[in-house]
């Protein structure tokens, strides 16, 4: 016996009551909006690092496609026209081909490279509750896009001009055809799904194994069972025969056009080495391995959307076979998508967070299936309540209105845990961008280079248009820095000049990731221009002493906060002649003391330094005295006379922590000031496990403290970026060379400098 299919109208949908559509609608606009809205947070801001960068990546691969007139992939930029033997060929070419269009429609602007992402991203939850909609009832449709909108996994990479996003919206407009070619028969929706497969094929290989799944599903409906043999009956068979013939002819002449452009590059062999490399690591368990990402796996989806999704799927089976309808299956399909990719290409998710987003979509049309199978229990309920009651059912219990009832009821109930489940998910959002997408990067320290970003297109307008760029490899470079640099011939990992070995072309270091020795060569070989860490210099100009540059920061506005970074202070740079100071007596060139009276923290610090140098004790002690007011005071003394003055905590846009030092001396090795975190308490009801790593926070110090003077003043900024919780950071010295480091005089050897809830 098989339960009675639900009734539909000429439309193919089921007949919904008035009641259920007006809410599922309102919570579907609701969350297409709010998603909407989290996708184009920051469209208009920089590139910057992290995960976040490989959307340069894919801005310079479409800038090249324009400029070169070529149909592959080159992501770097080149000199002349690059052949195919440059094309990069891990992944189909749809994605590049998207933002080349949009490059050519609006011009060569960062928007542009996230511009793709955030237009598909908005129209997910759309789709997602057109499919319940169409596949179950109005309360499925509204409670699968808002369940997809509420997932950190999913706010996290909205605009993220990755695969993972096209993969899903695409996959989605080819179910949603699929459905209704099944419902209408209609020649429309064919064309629409084929759309969907096509765009889904050509974004990247796991729509390969969701088309696979949609094959066997039509021919197992159609050629194995019969177009009666489940729920709905097939309208129109020559037409979904028709959309059989042309998805596999699609997937078929796909997969046949990038083996063949793959071995016309001489990229074949390094293709398939690239998928045994993401497919490694099946030496551990599956237990195993999930054990070891188990705070990953938590932060992207949350506990309890973890435990939806486990019940969900064992749902979904039952509903197939008890049900026998065909539609039931397709958030299984998603599923294994989903799968295949995360548990196949281990590696792949040993590194990239972002790996199983799929997961999303499958938690978004389970979540459509449980709210669907929630509904009828309701009526199930009430007439066994009124059986145990002996009363007789009143008015039509079984009819449109009362069924819209349940689904609204239904859908109310399915808001509880999704609602739940924004409590982590909302808060991902700003954590994700914060931390360029690698959220805790597993203790490392984690570069957003928004300062370095500012001083990039700052540099950009003041060198010749035809200079090359070479960046030292403590740049720490990255495809938004080449993206950044508009254009321009990039070379990586270049030496810093020294006397008797010039740069060819402009050259960049972060003073940071420079030993004392190769700062040192640098000032005396060149004419170094420091913009706060970062210097550079001309290869034409002679040997100068230093000038500097401030990185001056101040908050955003609202437009400013939305439209171009909420994560980011704004920053401009202007000519500083405390810093100069500092610089050039530090490298032991001629110095002016500053005549300007400071005003700014860092200005007042370096002031109290020429104070100290001048041997004027009294205004020494009188800036000191200024500085200290703003700090939270620490005193922690070390064996070799450093004191750790205190520290300063600025929130904002980015919060900034300060720690204040007062040298007791040139240190004896490459020694540095580092600040570490842990997470002690998991956030306020949140479900997600706290963060079990301790992780790096502090970069190196811009000059060494082999080259500290006794009794100055130092500062070393840390962005914080918080991580959900009660974090603590705690300071200490340590040595890259093994060199001794000053040891605290009592107490332990890390000092707590902050502590965040």
């Amino acid at each position: 016996m098989r339960w009675p299919a639900p009734p539909r109208g000429l439309d193919g949908l089921p007949i919904a009551d008035d009641r259920e559509i007006g809410v599922a609608r309102a919570v579907a606009i609701v969350a297409s909006t709010w998603f909407a809205i989290a996708a184009g947070w920051e469209l208009f801001g920089p590139l910057l690092a992290g995960h976040y960068a490989s959307s340069a990546s894919v801005g310079i691969i479409a800038e090249n496609m324009l400029r070169w007139k070529i149909a592959g992939p080159v992501w770097e930029y080149t000199a002349q026209r690059p052949g195919p033997e440059a094309y990069y060929c891990h992944h189909p070419f749809g994605i590049f081909w998207t933002t080349a269009i949009l490059m050519k429609i609006f011009g060569r602007h960062d928007f542009v490279c996230r511009l793709a992402p955030a237009l598909l991203s908005a129209a997910t939850p759309p789709l997602l509750y057109a499919i319940g909609r169409a596949i179950w009832r109005p309360a499925a449709g509204a409670a699968a896009a808002a369940a997809f909108v509420v997932l950190p996994i999913s706010l996290a990479f909205a605009s993220f001009n990755a695969l993972e996003v096209p993969v899903i919206a695409w996959s989605l407009v080819a179910i949603w055809g699929y459905v209704r070619v099944g419902q209408t028969g209609g020649r429309r929706w064919v064309a629409v799904s084929l759309i969907g497969v096509l765009g889904a094929l050509h974004a990247d290989w796991p729509a390969f194994v969701l088309v696979g799944e949609l094959l066997a599903l039509g021919f197992a409906r159609g050629l194995v069972l019969g177009p009666r043999a489940m729920d709905p009956p097939i309208v129109d068979a020559r037409r979904q025969a028709q959309w059989w013939a042309l998805t596999a002819s699609a997937a078929v002449l796909t997969a046949a056009l990038y083996l063949a452009l793959f071995q016309r590059s001489g990229k074949l062999g390094d293709f398939l080495g690239a998928g045994t490399m993401r497919s490694a690591g099946h030496e551990a368990s599956l237990a195993a391995v999930l054990a070891s990402r188990r705070y990953w796996i938590e932060l992207s989806f949350t506990p309890i959307a973890i435990a939806i999704g486990k019940v969900a799927a064992v749902v979904a089976a039952v509903r197939l076979v008890a049900l026998r309808r065909e539609h039931e299956a397709l958030p299984l399909v998603f599923l294994g998508m989903a799968a295949v990719q995360y548990v196949v290409f281990r590696q792949g998710a040993d590194i990239h967070v972002f790996w199983p987003h799929y997961f999303a979509g499958y938690f978004a049309l389970a979540m459509g299936a449980i709210v669907a199978t929630i509904a009828p229990a309701i009526g199930v309920g009430q007439r066994l309540w009124g059986r145990l009651r002996r009363r007789p059912p009143v008015g039509d219990r079984g009819g449109v209105e009362a069924g819209g009832r349940r689904g609204v009821i239904a859908l109310g109930l399915a808001m509880i845990p999704i609602v739940a489940i924004a409590r982590d998910g909302v808060p991902a959002l700003r954590y994700a961008r914060e931390t360029g997408g690698r959220f805790n990067e597993k203790g490392l320290i984690i570069h957003s280079d928004g300062a370095k970003t500012a001083f990039l297109r700052w540099l950009d307008a003041r060198i010749p248009r035809d200079a090359p760029v070479e960046l030292h490899e403590g740049f720490k470079p990255t495809w938004a820095q080449t993206w950044t640099l508009g254009g321009r011939l990039v070379s990586l990992g270049r030496p810093v000049p020294r006397p008797g070995r010039p740069s060819r072309g402009v050259i960049l270091a972060d003073t940071r990731f420079l030993l004392d020795d190769q700062q040192a060569g640098f000032a005396e070989s060149a004419h170094v221009v420091a913009v706060g860490p970062f210097w550079y210099a001309l290869p034409a100009d002679a040997a100068a002493p230093i000038d500097a540059y401030a990185i001056v920061e101040r908050e955003p506005g609202p437009f400013e906060w939305y439209f171009v970074s909420g994560t980011e202070p704004h920053r401009e740079i202007v000519a500083d002649p405390f810093r100069t100071w500092e610089l050039r007596v530090h490298f032991g060139q001629f110095a002016s003391p500053p005549t300007a009276h400071p005003t700014t923290f860092d200005e007042r610090r370096i002031a109290h330094n020429v104070a100290v140098l001048q041997g004027d004790g009294a205004r020494a002690a009188a800036l000191l005295a200024d500085i200290e007011r703003d700090l939270r005071p620490i005193h922690a003394a070390y064996d070799d006379g450093t004191e750790l003055v205190g520290a300063r905590f600025d929130p904002g846009a980015r919060p900034l922590l300060t720690l204040v030092v007062r040298a007791g001396g040139p240190t004896r090795g490459d020694v540095q000031l580092t600040v570490r975190s842990r997470v002690t308490e998991r956030a306020t009801l949140s479900t997600t496990m706290a963060d079990p790593t301790e992780r790096e926070v502090g970069l190196p110090l811009a000059i060494a403290p082999q080259r500290w003077k006794k009794g100055f003043l130092y500062a070393d900024p840390v962005a914080i970026r918080k991580r959900p919780g009660t974090e603590v950071f705690r300071a200490t010295f340590w040595s890259r060379d093994r060199s001794p480091f000053p040891r605290p005089v009592a107490g332990a050897g890390a000092v707590e400098v902050l502590t965040l809830r």
